[in-house]
């Protein structure tokens, strides 16, 4: 199975007729005032120098404001990509056109601080009829973002009027990164389907497993002739069934900790895009439950599609600040069928998550908890009580973190280079053994 990778067709926001807010610019306001002073300071003295001096300053003001501006103005934006993952090139074009000849035309793109943008946000364009500009922007976070406003200010021809008027830009689509992952955790029960992973019991498949003696109806392939020869009667090789599994990455969205980025939801979603796309790359059957205080599901499936699935409903992942129990026991059957292999991504710090996890392994799910927690709590070097309570705080997470290991729960810290080592959960005794 490939690794996915999303769709790459252009994402049009069709032309729109714009209609700006006109003004007096300030050059036009200022030839005004000066003009009046001048003219009534030349009435009021009786002097021709004056109003020679007003003259000119009001004729440029009638001829500025004499000139057309257009009531409309056309705008096209487009985004190269609409959706991709985190860290990605995406362009976004603009393309502004007038039935006049304008005075100014000018683009200023302002982004959030999920976007970076390459060169400046801003272009001016002087003396035309429309302009084209492209930017190169990145969002460094998952989720679904708007590369805008876009702010359009227009000057008429002699700079008499301004005028500006506000868009929104198309919606993007952005992707967690999936780190590589060659290697996967078996869980201890399969399925009675084809797979990839390789099961205890013998059956069709390519791993050797032992030699037995000869049956009626064994194939004739599989007879290994030098130990038939060596015992005087048929052996045949044996070799290992391989099935599928049913994996179901939780991630717990009742707290969200740590620096923008790298927030503990951020990794916690990350963390299971990569286990979905590892074991959907198996042919497993891959769900995905968000534990919160709203309940959402995606009941394992397999292929491509399943991966943006789950990937669409994790971007709908947001902290949900409620006081109902996320009790798994209440999740419908079709979201954690029986033995299903259970990822649960959280930062243990909410005593709601660390009851769901022994709950599904009191149902006799194996679970892998995953620590997406990367920061601690401030302490203070002056504030002698600050620092005792960083210490009883790691102590009661100490104390957590063991009560799970008794209980037969594989806990992983985040790994900042690699994620999760998912070879490395795969030696894990909760899990039956290597392949």
């Amino acid at each position: 199975m490939t690794v996915p990778a999303p769709a790459r067709p252009a994402s049009p926001l069709p032309g729109v007729e714009v209609t700006p807010t006109w003004r007096l610019s300030r050059l036009a306001v200022r030839l005004a005032v000066f003009g009046a002073l001048a003219l009534v300071a030349g009435i009021v003295a009786a002097r021709p120098e004056p109003v020679l001096v007003a003259a000119p300053c009001l004729v440029a003001l009638v001829v500025a404001l004499r000139r057309p501006r257009p009531e409309t103005i056309r705008v096209e934006a487009a985004l190269s990509e609409p959706r991709s993952f985190e860290d990605e090139d995406v362009e976004v074009h603009v393309v502004v056109r007038a039935e006049e000849v304008l005075g100014e035309i000018g683009l200023d793109l302002a982004l959030p601080r999920t976007f970076e943008v390459d060169g400046e946000r801003a272009c001016r364009e002087f003396e035309v009829r429309s302009v084209s500009h492209t930017w190169t922007v990145r969002a460094r976070r998952w989720g679904r973002w708007r590369a805008g406003p876009l702010r359009l200010r227009v000057r008429s021809r002699g700079w008499g009027y301004v005028g500006t008027a506000t868009l929104s830009l198309a919606e993007l689509t952005v992707f967690p990164p999936p780190s590589a992952a060659r290697e996967v955790a078996v869980p201890p029960a399969l399925l009675a389907r084809m797979g990839s992973h390789v099961a205890r019991r013998p059956g069709p498949g390519v791993e050797f497993a032992g030699i037995r003696t000869y049956a009626p109806g064994d194939p004739v392939r599989r007879v290994n002739w030098p130990v038939s020869t060596r015992r005087g009667e048929l052996y045949v090789n044996e070799y290992a069934a391989e099935r599928a599994a049913d994996v179901v990455a939780v991630v717990d969205t009742t707290v969200d900790l740590g620096p923008f980025g790298r927030s503990s939801l951020d990794l916690a979603v990350r963390g299971a895009a990569t286990v979905v796309q590892a074991y959907l790359r198996y042919a497993d059957r891959v769900g995905v439950v968000t534990l919160g205080g709203a309940l959402r599901w995606l009941a394992p499936d397999v292929g491509t599609r399943q991966y943006y699935r789950i990937v669409e409903t994790l971007l709908a992942s947001r902290v949900d600040e409620s006081y109902l129990e996320p009790e798994l026991a209440h999740f419908p059957p079709q979201a954690l069928p029986p033995g299903a292999l259970a990822f649960v991504f959280t930062p243990l710090v909410d005593a709601r998550a660390a009851e769901a996890v022994r709950d599904l392994r009191e149902r006799g799910h194996p679970v892998i908890v995953v620590d997406v927690l990367s920061t601690e709590p401030d302490a203070s070097p002056r504030d002698p009580d600050s620092e005792l309570a960083l210490r009883v705080w790691r102590l009661e997470r100490e104390v957590l973190l063991h009560g799970l290991a008794e209980m037969g729960v594989t806990v992983l810290a985040w790994d900042e280079e690699v994620g999760i080592a998912l070879d490395r959960v795969r030696l894990e005794p909760l899990l039956g053994g290597t392949r």
